[in-house]
């Protein structure tokens, strides 16, 4: 009898302990969603010269784990696209020549993947950003390099990215992947897009 109940109690003691294994086990790591607000800053080039604006964003939020960013999703208010120094061109870029942004109202990017770099040094960048980048209805993959960086309770990225072929996106205006370099001469505009991101979690 007595050897029953030490039986009984090592067997009602592994279950108890494999319960609070498992507990333990199934416990993940909240997920926080943050807000996002902050400038998207763009650079065409053309020959000899170059144009900056800017398009601002509908909506932005990430997903955090800790202080860890594992996903996001942004959306791009085309119709706010702006020019620094030409109403001209700004009305141009509107257009169906470049980002048709009466049919196409918004743009997006999702983050897919995010890569923390090994010893990064203070003000270098911190984390390599993929991401799927959708433009006129056509979605790529684009990846960049980000400074992200903790400000009191809210985060905080910066990054020099860049487009690197515009065409991809149907926008072909002018680019020397349709009319020779030479037949545009100083019309020719470049493929590739620099963009500037100046973002902070609310």
């Amino acid at each position: 009898m007595k050897n029953l109940l030490i039986i009984a109690t090592l067997f009602i003691a592994s279950i108890s302990f494999a319960e609070k294994k498992a507990a333990v086990n199934t416990t993940k790591p909240a997920i926080n969603k943050m807000a996002v607000t902050g400038v998207l800053k763009w650079t065409g080039f053309g020959v000899g010269k170059s144009h900056t604006g800017e398009i601002a964003l509908k909506s932005g939020t990430v997903e955090m784990k800790g202080s860890d960013l594992i996903g996001g999703l942004f959306v791009l208010d085309m119709g706010t696209l702006t020019t620094a120094d030409s109403p001209k061109l700004q009305g141009h870029l509107r257009t169906a020549d470049f980002f048709d942004v009466e049919k196409f109202k918004e743009g997006a990017f999702k983050i897919t993947k995010v890569e923390a770099l090994k010893d990064a040094k203070a003000g270098a960048p911190t984390h390599k950003i993929t991401g799927d980048l959708t433009i006129k209805g056509k979605t790529h993959t684009e990846e960049f390099l980000a400074t992200i960086t903790k400000q009191g309770a809210a985060f905080v990225a910066k990054a020099d990215a860049e487009i690197k072929d515009r065409t991809q996106y149907d926008i072909v205006y002018n680019s020397s992947k349709f009319k020779t370099a030479s037949a545009l001469g100083d019309k020719l505009i470049n493929d590739n897009i620099k963009i500037q991101l100046d973002l902070k979690t609310n």
